[in-house]
This record gives structure tokens, C-alpha cells and sequence, in this order.
């Protein structure tokens, strides 16, 4: 009965969502290949796989980012169980040979960025670290397998004033967590918030189980040699208030960014996003993700959500920055040169 009634409850609040939730493109954006290297070898190479998730690979170095490719639907997601289907993952994470990848890095602990990650790592990433927050450790607990190959983050991590601690994944990568806040999903309020203290036995069984956590962006250095950096990126999973998520301002001042991850969904949530990532990060090129309808299959059209006036940030994001952008549908790969 409990599990009903907050199946329940979690229905009612998504009431606003099913609402506003009508779907509709977003004009052309970005698909297929976009190639502005001269010479493929020295670029970096970021593929979108939609929701969170991204490949991102430099001279055979590659990290990925927490994906999703169950994608439950939203009445699904609001009143039934549900859980990653493991075929829907390895048909489409099988499209990639990303068994080199070294590490995971996941935000937070929401199904859409964690649940289908235990069967990425275990079956297409098998050498992989997972990095992520204590409540991501615990939400996979010891059901998942994953207990051995977790990389918490809660004490090394950075913030606008503080420079963190790096975790080296070999001798060509490096990634720093840096401090961020989950956004409010609509009117103030964020789902699925809370922090989880001991591992989980049990697959978590609703999308209430998989609660946020501390939240977290990341600084990722591919290497070019011990002391020189070939590119920096800047990821984020989720929209955050000023000054969270931002990158060390010691950090920044010596090397800005190459390219910079960010996030459309909830932007009007908070003020001065992406203005204030934008002045924080100095970025040569913006990449924007985890913008598209995830509630809807895998094979379906690349769609927003009218919740989110993804025209309106682009404008914004146009009136602070003048380098190149792009807002990628799924299967995107874009090959970036070196600055």
C-alpha cells in the first residue's frame, strides 16, 4: 500500500508535466556527422547518445557519460515500477566499441542517468570506473555488481573558489568533480530529491527509489602529455543555480575550456544559466545535452519537451557567447579540433 500511495503522490505532481508535455520538433539542429578536424586523429570525438549520455574520446581515451536508453514512458514512469531492459542497452550501446572506456561519470542519482548504467558497465565498459556521489554508490548498492568500482567524489570535489582533487584514469586522462545543485524541476519543486546512506540490497523499483543525491558537474582533461592538456571539457547532467557547478576560477584562468556541456532542461528554474557558466568557463565551443523528450522510445523522432522553451535558451546562450555551438540529436558524432 505505501508503494501505491506514493506511486500515487508521484503522479500527482507529475500532473503539471502531462499537462504541458505535448511534444514537438525543435527544428533541425545537429544529426550525423559533423566533422571540423583537419587531421581526425588529434580531435576530440563526442558522440550523444541522448538524456545524459555522451561518448567522448580523444586519441583512444574514452570516457562516457551516465546514458539512458530505457526511457520508460512518462504514465509509466509516474504509476508503475520500472527498471533498465537490458536488451533495449545492448542494442543500442552495442552500435559503439567502448570497451577502452575508463570511466562513467554520472551528476546524479536519478533513474535517467544511473539505472541503465550497471548494465553498460558490466556488459559494453567492462574496465570502466563508475564516478559519482555517495548516494550513487549506494543506490547500487550491492544488487548491481558495481560495489567494486565505484570512485566517490564527495570529498575531492571543486567548486568556483576551490581547486579539487584530480582522479587520474591512466596517464592520459584526469577528471575533477566539481560542487552542483539539481535544479527545480517545475514551480520550485525537484523530484525524486534525497540522499541514500546505505547501500541498497534490492534493485531500486520505482523512479522514486533513485533519488538525486549530491549533485555534481565535472572537469575532464585529455592529456597530451603529463603536463600539457590536448583538450578540457566542462559536463553537466543538470541544470544549477550560480554559483554551482562551476569550474575553479584558478583553474579556468590558466586553461579555459575547450568545450563545454550543457544543459537546456529546467533552465528558466534558476537565474543566469547559461550566462554565468559561460562568463565561469570561458568555453571555445558549446555542446547541448540532455534537452530532448526522454519519455519517448529510442527509434522515435529527436523532440523537446514544451516544459522547456529550448528557442529561448538558444537565444540567450547567442547573446553571451559567439563562438560555434551545436544542439546535437542522438547518434551525433562531432569531431572537434584542438584550439
Amino acid at each position: 500500500m505505501r508503494r501505491r500511495a506514493r506511486a500515487a503522490l508521484v503522479a500527482a505532481l507529475l500532473a503539471p508535466l502531462l499537462m504541458s508535455a505535448c511534444l514537438r520538433p525543435t527544428g533541425p539542429g545537429v544529426s550525423g556527422l559533423v566533422d571540423l578536424s583537419a587531421d581526425g586523429t588529434a580531435a576530440l570525438r563526442a558522440v550523444y547518445l541522448g538524456s545524459g549520455g555522451w561518448i567522448l574520446e580523444h586519441q583512444g581515451d574514452v570516457v562516457l557519460t551516465g546514458p539512458l536508453f530505457t526511457n520508460p514512458g512518462l504514465v509509466t514512469t509516474g504509476l508503475l515500477p520500472i527498471r533498465s531492459d537490458t536488451a533495449i542497452v545492448d542494442r543500442y550501446m552495442g552500435r559503439y566499441d567502448v570497451s577502452s572506456a575508463v570511466a562513467i561519470l554520472v551528476g546524479h542519482a536519478h533513474y535517467d542517468h544511473l539505472m541503465d548504467v550497471p548494465r553498460v558497465a558490466a556488459r559494453h565498459a567492462p574496465a570502466a570506473r563508475i564516478v559519482g556521489s555517495r548516494t550513487v554508490a549506494n543506490t547500487l548498492g550491492t544488487w548491481s555488481g558495481m560495489a567494486g568500482r565505484i570512485d566517490l567524489v564527495d570529498d575531492s570535489a571543486g567548486d568556483q573558489r576551490t581547486v579539487g582533487r584530480w582522479l587520474w584514469y591512466g596517464d592520459r586522462v584526469r577528471v575533477m568533480a566539481l560542487r552542483s545543485h539539481h535544479a527545480p524541476h517545475f514551480d520550485g519543486y525537484t523530484l525524486y530529491r534525497g540522499t541514500r546512506d546505505t547501500p541498497r540490497t534490492e534493485e531500486p523499483a520505482w523512479a522514486t527509489d533513485w533519488v538525486d543525491g549530491e549533485t555534481y558537474a565535472f572537469l575532464i582533461d585529455f592529456m597530451a602529455t603529463e603536463d600539457s592538456i590536448a583538450f578540457r571539457v566542462y559536463y553537466q547532467d543538470a541544470v544549477a543555480p550560480p554559483p554551482s557547478a562551476f569550474a575553479p576560477e584558478a583553474l579556468i584562468a590558466e586553461r579555459p575550456v575547450d568545450v563545454a556541456i550543457l544543459v537546456p532542461a529546467t533552465f528558466d528554474q534558476v537565474d543566469w544559466h547559461p550566462e554565468a557558466l559561460v562568463e565561469n568557463l570561458r568555453p571555445r565551443s558549446v555542446l547541448l545535452g540532455h534537452w530532448e523528450d526522454f519519455f519517448s522510445p529510442m527509434d522515435a523522432p529527436t523532440r523537446s519537451m514544451r516544459l522547456t522553451d529550448i528557442r529561448h535558451f538558444e537565444r540567450r546562450l547567442e547573446r553571451v557567447f559567439d563562438g560555434e555551438w551545436w544542439r546535437p540529436d542522438r547518434w551525433t558524432e562531432l569531431r572537434l579540433p584542438r584550439g
